[in-house]
């Protein structure tokens, strides 16, 4: 019962969800945006006739308040949830994102930030005093679902992953005058070149010899980048960007008011090897661009993850109104992309039916057992 209760309760918290959240959001994060004439009963009045008073309230409760953007995202916030298992790790990178929205909240005296945020995340289904916390938690979770799935299909997504798609590790000395080099950089120059050709690793190197401190303490890993890199100097991504896997550049000159010299070391071009990296931050960064570069294949995944949860709604429309909405996302994607749903339908339906013929046959075989045993005990009592 319990593994039974962990599995399905998802399906009557889904349509509590829709009736109370969906009306709650409205309303709490409505109230203060209602231009208001005057207060009935403790309650804003909206509109003012002869006929009577329209309070906020009624104006929500007569309202359509189940917006398909909406619903599709307090749907996505159920799936997600119930789909990925809350790990350590989860926790953690939820804590780092929260204290990041809870430091730009503060950092702003205004408090406009702190609405800007606070709206939209209502209209992503999150709202009332835990909204940061939750929506951090979920945008985790999310996280992870969307980079299983790209895994298990990176075949079918393979001409989306971004050109020059690699990680690199970088390797850097800060130098007066790049022109001319003095004898104790000419010295370090050729220590490293040294270490290099001794056959240390690139990464031992870097984590003695690397003036960069963002990269020393990881041995030079840099992470992830592709053509559409910003961060780096050009020069040194073009070089990057020319590189084989367990290449090393010569040495690059990024003139700037501080001179410095880069080496670059590209760790990985194969988009699988870098989506099964033990390194979140780049596996991460491939994810988000190839999902940014797919409309509609964030909303796909939700639904797919749906397909593997018994869901029921609260009532038909709103079913069919988050169906039409992830329809309207997913039209433009891929068919071989497409197809994977109706695929796993069939193989679920195909489940089904074994399932239902194992049952059938049971049944069968008992009621067969059952008239054995009747005819055996009569002729007993006829003897």
């Amino acid at each position: 019962m319990g593994e039974f209760l962990r599995k399905y309760w998802f399906v009557s918290v889904l349509a509590v969800l829709f009736i109370g959240v969906l009306i709650y959001y409205v309303v709490d994060m409505n109230k203060d945006n209602v231009n208001t004439l005057h207060q009935a009963d403790g309650t804003d009045v909206v509109i003012s006739t002869t006929a009577g008073n329209v309070t906020s309230t009624e104006l929500m409760d007569n309202s359509t308040v189940a917006e398909p953007g909406i619903l599709f995202s307090l749907y996505r916030n159920a799936v997600t949830d119930q789909t990925i298992e809350t790990t350590s790790e989860i926790e953690e990178q939820a804590k780092t994102m929260q204290k990041n929205l809870e430091s730009n909240i503060k950092a702003d005296a205004t408090g406009k930030t702190k609405a800007s945020i606070m709206s939209q995340l209502a209209g992503m289904g999150f709202s009332g005093d835990n909204a940061i916390a939750e929506y951090s938690k979920v945008a985790a979770k999310i996280q992870v679902l969307d980079g299983n799935f790209i895994r298990e299909h990176i075949d079918l997504l393979s001409s989306y992953v971004p050109e020059g798609a690699r990680t690199i590790s970088i390797l850097t000395m800060n130098v007066e005058d790049a022109a001319n080099l003095s004898d104790d950089e000419k010295a370090k120059q050729e220590e490293i070149q040294n270490a290099l050709d001794d056959g240390q690793s690139f990464g031992e190197v870097a984590a003695e010899y690397s003036d960069d401190t963002d990269t020393k303490d990881k041995n030079g890993f840099y992470g992830y980048i592709d053509s559409s890199n910003t961060a780096l100097d050009s020069a040194v991504l073009e070089k990057a960007l020319a590189l084989n896997a367990g290449d090393t550049s010569e040495w690059i000159t990024v003139e700037s008011s501080s001179p410095v010299l880069y080496m670059v070391h590209v760790e990985e071009t194969d988009a699988d090897k870098i989506l099964e990296s033990d390194d979140d931050t780049a596996v991460t960064s491939l994810v988000n661009t190839i999902i940014s570069k797919v409309n509609g294949l964030e909303a796909f995944i939700i639904q797919n993850a749906g397909q593997k949860l018994n869901v029921t709604f609260a009532n038909d429309e709103i079913k069919t109104q988050i169906d039409d909405y992830i329809n309207q996302q997913t039209s433009q994607l891929d068919p071989s992309i497409l197809a994977l749903n109706t695929s796993e339908d069939k193989e679920e339906d195909k489940t089904s039916s074994e399932s239902a013929a194992d049952s059938s046959e049971s049944a069968a075989s008992a009621s067969s057992q059952s008239d054995q045993t009747s005819s055996t005990a009569s002729s007993q009592e006829g003897e």
